[in-house]
């Protein structure tokens, strides 16, 4: 009885950790599909030095682009490492609402395609936002699930920690969302305004040190 007891526990503990893999593999895929989207022309190979100095000049919103998402993606694979050490078993449900939040993030490199190539257009901005805030949620409604009433987390996890990561999960959303509000008055402000995201992650990181 009990070596079948320790053959299932191992089983479990075998296909909580593919889950795991599984989720940093479609982060490792998103992020990296993000450089793809930072193009040079089609006859690089021809300008000449001022040209392409012009180019680069001209695609520099991209970049913006690209480090918002880069961080960004990168801060969630980080949460997501960080909550999942709390969480201590699983269901058909956490694995569901784990591929919604990973469904999420593959859409990324997408949305952030289309920033770059229409900066500056209201639509565009409000795809982006919509996309970041859909991130959060779906992160913010998977540790909801897994805390609450400690379903899944650790029976010692204090009602003050749990709180605290539910903060945290909300926190970017709301500011994505609060920017698509600012992008029907300035498309350019609301852009600007996801900065306070990166100042909310340097605070976040200072504390957790």
């Amino acid at each position: 009885m009990v070596l079948v007891v320790g053959k299932d526990m191992k089983k479990k503990k075998i296909e909580f950790e593919r889950m795991i893999f599984f989720s940093d593999a479609v982060f490792a895929i998103a992020i990296t599909l993000l450089a793809f989207n930072l193009k040079l022309p089609e006859n690089s190979s021809h300008l000449a030095r001022t040209s392409l100095s012009n180019y680069l000049s001209s695609i520099s919103p991209q970049f913006h682009g690209y480090i918002v998402s880069f961080l960004v993606i990168g801060f969630y694979w980080v949460s997501h490492h960080r909550y999942f050490r709390y969480i201590k078993h699983y269901n058909y449900i956490l694995v569901w609402l784990n591929i919604g939040f990973l469904m999420c993030i593959a859409f990324l490199p997408f949305s952030t395609a289309i920033l770059n190539d229409y900066s500056g257009q209201r639509l565009a901005v409000i795809l982006y936002a919509g996309s970041m805030a859909f991130v959060g949620l779906m992160k913010a409604l998977l540790w909801w699930y897994a805390s609450s009433h400690r379903r899944l987390v650790a029976s010692s996890l204090s009602n003050r920690l749990i709180r605290s990561l539910t903060y945290h999960t909300l926190v970017p959303p709301l500011i994505f969302l609060g920017s698509i509000a600012i992008a029907y008055l300035n498309p350019f402000l609301a852009e600007f305004s996801w900065l306070s995201i990166l100042i909310y992650f340097v605070v976040l990181k200072i504390r957790w040190l």
